[in-house]
């Protein structure tokens, strides 16, 4: 077996061994197999910079600065075998002006970024969401 699926049953084998309630693939950066996501429905939690589609790649706050974004965000969701496309947990976002240099654009990314993950597992540990097809329903 060589590459994602020698990592992937490498991280089954960990998963196999601690029984997590929950997977949370913040910084992960890689793409789970759909098969390997279906051993898990809705128990992966992903977090997302909110410039998909529009800024990809590794320097995707760069991008956004060039470009002059008025605001950055983050999306917290269920992962699905479709990627990026999961149920919606929450999502924050942070206005931005024309003073912020691509590095503070990224700073405050990250901090909108652990702000919403946060308060998307606190969520679903307090058992407050409830899924709908594809879509989430969120009780105060």
């Amino acid at each position: 077996m060589r590459g994602r699926a020698a990592h992937e049953a490498s991280l089954q084998a960990c998963l196999e061994e601690t029984a997590p309630d929950f997977i949370v693939l913040a910084k992960y950066m890689r793409i789970l197999s759909p098969e390997f996501v279906l051993r898990y429905p809705s128990r992966i939690i992903n977090i997302l910079h909110s410039f998909l589609p529009a800024f990809i790649g590794a320097r995707r706050y760069q991008q956004a600065f060039q470009r002059g974004v008025k605001v950055i965000g983050a999306t917290a969701h269920f992962v699905t075998d479709v990627l990026d496309e999961g149920p919606i947990l929450v999502q924050q976002v942070l206005p931005v002006d024309h003073t912020r240099s691509a590095e503070a654009l990224a700073r405050s990314g990250r901090d909108v970024e652990q702000f919403a993950l946060a308060q998307a597992l606190r969520l679903v540990f307090e058992d407050r969401v409830f899924l709908c097809g594809n879509r989430t329903v969120l009780f105060d």
